[in-house]
């Protein structure tokens, strides 16, 4: 069996000074900044088709569906992530369809691993356990 070292290498964790956070009123929330999400994405996998579906009701943009295509360690797969409005009152439409987009992707990288850590916090195990199975060590996988 290979070694899924594409799979490692996107679930790895990203260095604390590329975690940012956010204050969302009731709490603080660590983020990537998606230019991050996308360089580490092309890094591993080189290019992958983004395709975005613009959701409206009433007329206004909501929410963003994003789907990408990407070729990990051999195989093609098609993820979704669905971008929201993150209160951007006073924004026009065009500059919140961006963020909701930007939002989208980085929901869709993390299905392949990218930014997982963010969402699992203590909980995540992936990329380590991920080298433990494959007998690779997390400090060569770059």
């Amino acid at each position: 069996m290979e070694k899924p070292l594409q799979l490692i290498r996107l679930a790895k964790k990203f260095p604390e000074k590329l975690i940012s956070q956010i204050d969302k009123k009731t709490h603080k929330e660590d983020y990537i900044n998606h230019s991050v999400i996308t360089q580490r994405l092309l890094q591993v996998v080189g290019p992958f088709d983004w395709d975005v579906e613009v959701i409206y009701s009433e007329s206004k943009p909501v929410a963003v569906k994003g789907t990408m295509t990407v070729t990990v360690d051999g195989k093609t797969v098609t993820v979704a992530g669905i971008g929201t409005d993150q209160n951007n009152r006073g924004k026009d439409d065009g500059d919140i369809i961006k963020e909701m987009e930007s939002d989208a992707l980085k929901r869709a990288a993390k299905n392949v691993g990218v930014g997982l850590h963010l969402w699992a916090q203590n909980q995540y195990f992936l990329s380590s356990q991920l080298a433990v199975d494959h007998e690779v060590s997390l400090e060569d996988v770059r």
